[in-house]
């Protein structure tokens, strides 16, 4: 009997812990039409118009790529990784639709959607 109350309020907390964090998802549903990671800010702005907050930044960012390169002598080629700073232009979109639907925030990397985030009811008239 005590094991049971014990998991009962074992998931209790859980289900309350994933209705409190902000759950990721691929896409996003603006009245009939969907966007999908990948999609153009373009894109999104068309089909759910302009979000309630953004803000972008800048984040430099290191890079690893391999190259050829000579080693030792001769015509003989060698691999190495090489790092390379390269600037990401970060964007993050808020969207409330209001009460009756969760805040979606998206993040937006170079210009292209790389995720959506789903938080808790909105507030929006």
């Amino acid at each position: 009997m005590t094991r049971s109350i014990h998991q009962c309020a074992v998931l209790a907390g859980f289900g309350l812990l994933l209705a409190v964090a902000p759950a990721r998802a691929d896409g996003l549903r603006c009245n009939d039409r969907l966007v999908s990671t990948g999609d153009s800010i373009y894109v999104v702005r068309s089909r759910c118009g302009e979000p309630q907050d953004a803000t972008r930044r800048t984040e430099t960012r290191t890079a690893r790529r391999r190259v050829r390169v000579a080693c030792g002598r001769g015509d003989t080629r060698c691999d190495q990784v090489q790092e390379v700073s390269v600037d990401v232009v970060i964007d993050e979109w808020t969207y409330d639709f209001g009460p009756q639907r969760f805040v979606h925030y998206l993040t937006f990397l170079d210009g292209r959607l790389a995720h959506v985030e789903t938080g808790g009811y909105g507030n929006a008239p």
